[in-house]
């Protein structure tokens, strides 16, 4: 199975991806680590660079790629996915979870990849409004254009639920040809 998983910052997607990834078996993907070059400094790459990383994800039988990134160059995701789910939190719960990721990465009981400061806590609550205003509408539209294919969760939901409408959109597309 192919899943592609969106959602703004904060709303829990590599979470999900780790959850998907440990039952069915296949490796998942960020697209902030396609992005971003993570060694000693962190260093963007070309679009051209990401493309080539992320056709070369693609070309497994089965993949989980979770991410906010929706630009040129991810587009090829969402196409092949068979299912997209797209996390639609309300904001209140997005800035509890992010303030609680905050607060466990200063007492390291979980990884950072950025420098854990309060200026970062308010881009991440930028960059979750920046997710409302441009991003969320472009959803939108996708959705409309092919609603079999999208999973929206619209509250923290149970993973066995998540599974089991996975599960049943597979055995729709399937009995589809």
């Amino acid at each position: 199975m192919k899943i592609r998983i969106i959602g703004s910052v904060g709303s829990g997607k590599t979470t999900l991806a780790k959850k998907l990834s440990e039952w069915q078996k296949i490796d998942y993907f960020e697209t902030d680590r396609i992005v971003w070059k993570r060694e000693e400094t962190e260093v963007r790459r070309t679009d051209s660079e990401k493309a080539a990383l992320l056709t070369t994800i693609l070309q497994n039988e089965n993949w989980i790629i979770e991410g906010v990134h929706l630009e040129d160059w991810a587009t090829e995701s969402i196409t092949q996915a068979d299912a997209i789910i797209f996390l639609d939190l309300p904001k209140k719960q997005i800035r509890s979870q992010l303030i609680k990721r905050q607060i466990k990465q200063l007492l390291r009981l979980e990884a950072a990849h950025y420098p854990i400061r309060l200026t970062m806590l308010k881009k991440m609550f930028y960059w979750d409004e920046l997710f409302e205003k441009r991003t969320k509408p472009l959803i939108t539209e996708q959705i409309a254009q092919n609603p079999e294919k999208w999973l929206v969760i619209k509250e923290n939901t149970n993973i066995q639920v998540i599974q089991k409408r996975l599960l049943q959109m597979k055995a729709t597309q399937n009995n589809s040809f």
